[in-house]
């Protein structure tokens, strides 16, 4: 699939990143922390993403990662004292990529849907309520099915599906009726001319209530932002805001990072060993990415307030670094010296979650063979 670019546009960003760069960060003291390391339990490996939630009704955050390699997810239960038990292993399609948990039959237990790059299909494994699951039903979605997100898109007060595929220049959206079936998928094209999502993250970016979409597109060549119309359907809203071969964004969030009351888009600027804050200037329109250092070939793991300042921060890592990195926000789309956190290979996903219900929250991460957990 050719992939087009303007070699002017590339050239007038890369001034524009080159002047939002902050000064290089310096590495600050890791603090006190316990990291604990869990098995994904026999037949499991090649974890490539991980979520939280309550899976066994006992009011305490667990953990459930997707395994590519072996086309299963792990779940581990917590004790809400920052330990987990064993992992369970349950089937999935083939090569899950990423993975989200939501009531979608509206029985009170969540459930679990994972992207199949390898089938190109989504799994949804209905919870049974005790940390157990159903098996998969598998459902089409596109070609290489690599990220999924749930969120309520047309205002009934149930969880809905998106899901994006690499090589297929479309986003499904799987309305759920709430007794556990879907509404056969509504498609819309992200950017006609570049190569399918390779990230996608759900997010109201127009302050209307209604939830709209933003991916990373083109094998990381920038991203896009659709809004959504409130009944499953998605517009175009911003301008493709391409970075070429500058910055490769790799890793998305979204949240206000600069008090501006909008939500902007924070990338893993892989190529420029960055994590960068594209603002959010209303009206579809968005900066250049604000950078700040980080580890070479940058990957955006999350970002969640990690100190309770109000503020979001960054966690991230590099492609073939064995630590993962904490950066502290600034309230203005730049972060303060990271802390670093040794985990042994490279972590491939993490998710934030207070899972030792003390007052400040936990990170916990996959790589490709254990879950970690970070207890802060």
């Amino acid at each position: 699939m050719r992939i087009r670019r303007s070699n002017s546009l590339v050239r007038s960003l890369a001034v524009a990143i080159l002047l939002a760069v902050a000064p290089l960060l310096t590495l600050a003291q890791t603090p006190a922390a316990t990291i604990k390391t869990y098995s994904l339990g026999k037949g499991a490996g090649g974890a490539s993403w991980i979520a939280t939630g309550d899976v066994n009704g006992d009011g305490l955050l667990d953990l459930v990662t997707s395994n590519e390699s072996t086309s299963n997810i792990s779940v581990l239960l917590g004790d809400g004292k920052g330990d987990f038990a064993p992992a369970q292993v349950f089937p999935t399609g083939s090569q899950p990529r990423s993975i989200a948990l939501a009531d979608f039959n509206r029985d009170g237990k969540l459930d679990v849907v994972t992207a199949n790059f390898g089938s190109g299909t989504i799994s949804v494994l209905f919870g049974n309520g005790d940390g157990t699951f159903q098996a998969p039903q598998d459902f089409p979605a596109g070609i290489q099915t690599q990220s999924v997100v749930v969120g309520d898109l047309n205002k009934d007060g149930i969880p809905d599906i998106v899901v994006a595929s690499v090589q297929s220049e479309n986003v499904d959206a799987f309305l759920s009726n709430g007794d556990g079936t879907f509404q056969p998928p509504i498609e819309f094209v992200f950017n006609n001319g570049y190569a399918g999502m390779t990230q996608i993250a759900l997010g109201d970016m127009n302050r209307d209530g209604i939830l709209d979409v933003v991916g990373i597109y083109g094998y990381g060549q920038g991203f896009q932002v659709w809004l959504g119309k409130g009944d499953g359907s998605f517009h175009l809203w911003s301008n493709p805001l391409s970075y070429g071969t500058i910055a490769y964004p790799h890793g998305l969030a979204l949240g206000d990072f600069t008090g501006n009351g909008h939500r902007d888009v924070a990338l893993g600027m892989y190529t420029n060993n960055l994590v960068g804050v594209s603002v959010n200037q209303g009206g579809g329109n968005f900066s250049p990415p604000l950078g700040s250092q980080a580890l070479p070939a940058t990957i955006l793991l999350a970002a969640a307030d990690l100190n309770n300042d109000g503020k979001l921060d960054a966690i991230s890592t590099g492609l073939t670094s064995a630590t993962l990195d904490v950066a502290l926000g600034q309230g203005n789309g730049y972060f303060e010296p990271v802390v670093r956190y040794k985990t042994g290979t490279p972590p491939t996903a993490a998710v934030v979650g207070n899972f030792n219900h003390n007052k400040t929250p936990d990170i916990a991460f996959t790589t490709s063979s254990t879950v970690g957990v970070i207890l802060r």
